[in-house]
């Protein structure tokens, strides 16, 4: 017998009408390699505006990222916060940077992307505090701790047997002071708890999956995932086909597969995000292969039962939730 209890959603309308955030996304290390390839769009990329649009993308965090074996990973990385301060005026009329709460609201409210700005491995700050508030000041609102590589005060996650150290713990103390996020993906295992155990900030895991699902090492505990989530953090759940299943390909269904577990390990949705990895990733699942089919998401998680107000939670209300805490 059909449950008709059940309120029909349109999936379509609710993607329109939701805030979209997704929490980690890489076109600025393919802009860096493909200096040609343009935001306003030419195809050489996973994202650009256009896909944006139509995957109804309101807040994209972009991230910059370098390798950790370059000679100043610091001086590359202020290369890319220029590179993007460039394609924010070359796109004016369609994105703007967003340092707070109050400027995603106004961003919005022109009918624009905000744009936020993020780092990604710590060794780009070069072991120095001043560098790491610099990034801060042109407008980063979180910190990935490391890459899977780790750097000389943390762990990555290819790592085993190396934790936080004094000084990350003074840059974890520097990033409560600044009001700039904890991000704990790339992190190894003992980092992780190390950094629990340092700071009771809010944390969150920008772009991970289930480790019980895909037995990963970039993937989060059951314990962990309840730990960051029980502080009113969150994860967002990555879309690269090797972390949601450990093969190169996989679909919507093994996204959905992660949000699933998550929700139902914590009782609920508030710590459920999204963080593509696009452009960060060279394959993707079958029916998400840029942010242009956000919406099929939306769709696979209402057939899958999902309420419009657990769906608006999932895409944006819980992000901007952990963004307002802790960055103002």
């Amino acid at each position: 017998m059909s449950d008709t209890s059940k309120k029909f959603i349109d999936a379509e309308a609710l993607h329109k009408s939701a805030i979209v955030v997704d929490f980690h996304n890489d076109f600025l290390e393919e802009k860096r390699a493909k200096p040609e390839g343009m935001l306003a769009g030419n195809n050489l990329f996973q994202t650009d505006i256009p896909r944006l649009k139509k995957g109804g993308v309101d807040v994209q965090f972009m991230v910059v990222w370098t390798k950790p074996d370059i000679e100043s990973p610091y001086l590359l990385g202020k290369q890319m916060v220029k590179t993007l301060q460039e394609e924010l005026a070359a796109n004016a009329n369609d994105i703007e940077l967003a340092k707070s709460y109050a400027d995603i609201e106004a961003v919005l409210a022109k009918k624009k992307i905000a744009i936020v700005l993020a780092v990604e491995g710590g060794y780009i700050i070069e072991n120095s505090l001043e560098k790491l508030e610099w990034f801060y000041n042109q407008g980063a609102r979180y910190l990935t701790l490391t890459w899977n590589t780790g750097c000389d005060w943390i762990g990555g996650a290819n790592e085993e047997n190396k934790g936080l150290t004094a000084f990350g713990k003074e840059v974890l103390n520097k990033l409560n002071e600044l009001g700039m996020i904890i991000d704990l993906s790339h992190v190894n295992a003992q980092s992780v708890d190390d950094v629990l155990k340092a700071t009771d900030a809010t944390v969150v895991a920008t772009h991970s999956g289930a480790y019980a699902i895909n037995a990963h090492q970039r993937n989060l505990s059951d314990a962990h995932i309840k730990e960051i989530i029980a502080r009113g953090g969150v994860v967002g759940s990555v879309f690269y086909p090797y972390f949601l299943n450990g093969t190169e390909k996989a679909t919507l269904a093994d996204v959905v597969k992660h949000i699933n577990y998550i929700r139902n390990l914590t009782g609920g949705v508030d710590g459920i995000a999204i963080g593509s990895d696009f452009d960060g990733i060279d394959i993707t699942p079958e029916g998400l292969k840029d942010p242009s089919e956000f919406p099929n998401l939306t769709k696979a998680l209402v057939a899958e039962g999902y309420s419009a107000e657990e769906v608006e939670k999932i895409f944006g209300k819980n992000i901007l939730r952990v963004f307002r805490k802790v960055c103002g």
